[in-house]
């Protein structure tokens, strides 16, 4: 008598791959992430203005990696010299922003005395306390009255000195928004506005190899011609690259095939197209 055949469910890339964990999946968090040579010069121009009280804005397009740049930013300023406060993202109503600057900067958020007044308390300059940081993402989003509150926190009227940082990241539409007479006390104390590039066909094949790298995977996982396709077709946005990587990732998983190719790329390409 015949035995009843076992349905196996399909492996998953991860166990078919056997990487540390998925190259290019958004869950997992690495120390040190990719780098072309404009966003290190970026970078590494963002801190030197933040170290001289200086505010700025950082434009990129949605997926360009604005966020990781800013999380690069808040990881490399010493903790003993700055206190940074990140709000992830400018839509929130301003009274809500006002409160997680509070928390973050352990101001006490009860009471009816008004929270600005209490941050522009809180960041007088004092040699103990630690130069504060407001980085703000998705800053296209802010409210008129945001960009005023946030402004009023950045001198200080009886030192005459900078009282706080401001970091802006959005997409390129902010550029449009601090172009309005209206929003010229703001785009005044921004020193510089850097607009954050996509990344060049060398440059995306350097991020795959990289990410493959740091997960532990096949250096040769992918094909030369599938990763100039994903290239061409991502057009150097990071989050696009991410996404169709992954994608092909798992497919090849499905086919049981160790090597991702052209081929595949080009029909996950079809497959997500408008």
């Amino acid at each position: 008598m015949n035995k009843p055949v076992k349905n196996t469910a399909p492996l998953s890339a991860a166990e078919f791959f056997r990487y540390r964990y998925p190259p290019f999946a958004d869950t997992y968090e690495i120390q040190e992430p990719f780098q072309s040579k404009e966003e290190a010069l970026i970078l590494n121009r963002s801190i030197a203005l933040i170290r001289q009280g200086k505010s700025l804005a950082i434009y990129g397009e949605a997926g360009a990696g604005k966020s990781m740049l800013i999380k690069s930013i808040a990881q490399q300023l010493d903790a003993k010299s700055y206190r940074v406060a990140t709000i992830p993202y400018g839509g929130l109503k301003p009274s809500a922003i006002l409160r997680e600057l509070c928390e973050a900067f352990d101001i006490d958020s009860s009471g009816r005395k008004n929270l600005l007044s209490k941050l522009q308390k809180n960041f007088r300059p004092q040699s103990e306390k630690p130069f504060p940081v407001i980085i703000v993402d998705d800053a296209h989003d802010l409210e008129k009255q945001s960009f005023f509150n946030l402004c009023s926190l950045l001198h200080d009227a009886q030192s005459r000195t900078a009282a706080a940082a401001l970091v802006l990241a959005g997409q390129p539409v902010l550029k449009n928004i601090l172009k309005l007479d209206i929003f010229a006390p703001v785009k005044t104390r921004l020193a510089c506005r850097f607009l954050l590039p996509k990344l060049s066909i060398d440059e995306t094949k350097e991020f795959v190899r990289y990410r493959l790298k740091t997960a532990e995977a096949d250096a040769d996982l992918f094909h030369e011609q599938a990763i100039e396709a994903i290239a061409a077709d991502s057009t150097g946005n990071r989050r696009t690259l991410m996404n169709l990587a992954a994608l092909c990732l798992e497919e090849a998983a499905r086919r049981q095939e160790k090597i991702i190719t052209a081929d595949i790329v080009n029909m996950i390409t079809m497959d997500q197209a408008d």
